[in-house]
């Protein structure tokens, strides 16, 4: 077994940080599930931890708490941290794809990877103007399920990536609180379909809305609207059971 790296200085362990700082082609994520998710995934390049576990299949590094605490984004970190890469893209083909319009808070994003996974939407889209799924607070709130999605970050405008869904036969939902119709009087079409959810304050933007094939509502009573993460979930969990 190695020796017990404890500087700060170490290579590895400055080249690891530098990605803490400024994830890119590569980025870390820190606590036993996450880790175990995406060494699953074949994403784990390196691994930093307290000790030494056979059974995880990546390089390890053995160090010291002091160095898992300079890599680790919590407070209390569990003790290992792995540094990982992005999973290929693959082209959408699920019968239930998430698209994601400018979504800026990376807690919410990660609340919605998550959502999405229990609830069947194995392709989740993000607009170029949506923040990265690499965010270590986007990773933290998809406990992990970022990992085993297929998760895409367009480089095209919103409006071309709903045309071009449109082109491969997906009917597109939108949400809205305006001349949209109630969620659960929606008639589930018998296609592949993409969800639309939009930006925190302003919703999908309005030339993305007026593409999509039908727009719902969630009746509320005493809110004007809800987060989200919460929308989201509300209208996931009524698609999943569709049973489309």
């Amino acid at each position: 077994m190695s020796d017990v790296i404890s500087s700060k200085t170490n290579p590895k362990v400055k080249l690891a940080f530098s990605y803490k700082q400024k994830p890119g082609d590569h980025f870390l994520i820190e606590g036993y599930h996450a880790v175990e998710m995406a060494l699953a995934n074949g994403m784990v390049d390196e691994l930093f931890l307290l000790q030494a576990n056979p059974k995880y299949p990546a390089p390890q590094h053995v160090v010291t708490a002091e160095i898992i605490e300079k890599l680790a984004f919590t407070k209390s970190p569990e003790g290992i941290v792995a540094l990982c890469h992005p999973k290929a893209e693959r082209p959408v083909r699920g019968e239930l794809v998430l698209y994601l319009d400018f979504i800026q808070d990376p807690g919410n994003l990660g609340t919605l990877l998550r959502t999405a996974l229990s609830f069947g939407f194995k392709d989740v889209v993000l607009s170029k103007e949506s923040c990265s799924p690499y965010n270590p607070k986007a990773i933290l709130a998809s406990q992990g399920a970022l990992f085993s999605l297929n998760v895409i970050a367009s480089k095209e405008a919103a409006t071309a990536d709903i045309l071009s869904l449109q082109k491969e036969g997906y009917f597109i939902l939108g949400t809205s609180l305006k001349e949209a119709v109630d969620f659960r009087e929606f008639k589930v079409p018998a296609r592949p379909l993409v969800l639309v959810l939009g930006n925190e304050g302003q919703g999908i933007e309005p030339a993305v809305l007026s593409l999509c094939d039908q727009a719902v509502k969630i009746p509320m009573a005493g809110i004007d609207s809800l987060n989200v993460g919460v929308a989201g979930g509300i209208l996931m969990f009524a698609l999943a059971k569709s049973g489309i």
